[in-house]
């Protein structure tokens, strides 16, 4: 029954939206959002620079009546990928390379089929992100190692020169 009142109102929106203007419908062409768009992208905001390797889009309905018609779900597309359809209002893309990236979201009825003027886009930046410490190269002495050994008399050796100079004060 909540699919059914979910489907009837997404008929009648993708209906409303037929009638309005394609530049209203589609919205501004910088963020894909207009003053009555259905559905706008929260994060990342539109010619973000991101110095990181990861992004976590975030999107939202704007028209209550749809949210309260049942779970509607989403398609979300980062650049040329496929895109992952999901009733979440976030989605997580790693491992982005620097350069221009496009986020589009796209409301979507049951079948998965785009409902008309209910879409959004942003662009943003990747750039390069802070090199990131890898430890998994680093080569720690062995337990048979003089280094431990070592450590400890040099340890010792400081202490001992620490005391000797308080004493003579």
């Amino acid at each position: 029954m909540l699919r059914l009142k979910f489907a009837i109102i997404v008929a009648v929106v993708a209906l409303g939206a037929s009638f309005a203007t394609p530049a209203r419908a589609q919205g501004n062409g910088q963020n894909g959002t207009a003053s009555d768009a259905l559905l706008q992208i929260s994060q990342p905001p539109a010619g973000a620079k991101l110095a990181q390797t990861f992004v976590s889009v975030q999107y939202q309905l704007t028209n209550p009546t749809i949210v309260q018609a049942g779970s509607p779900n989403f398609q979300v597309q980062l650049d040329n990928q496929d895109p992952v359809t999901t009733a979440q209002t976030s989605q997580d893309f790693t491992g982005l390379t620097p350069g221009v990236h496009t986020v589009t979201v796209r409301l979507v009825d049951a079948n998965g089929v785009p409902v008309a003027g209910a879409a959004a886009t942003v662009k943003f930046t990747i750039v390069n992100p802070a090199p990131q410490l890898a430890f998994s190269n680093v080569v720690l002495p062995s337990g048979g190692s003089p280094l431990p050994l070592l450590s400890v008399i040099g340890f010792g050796v400081l202490v001992g020169g620490l005391f000797s100079a308080m004493r003579t004060r």
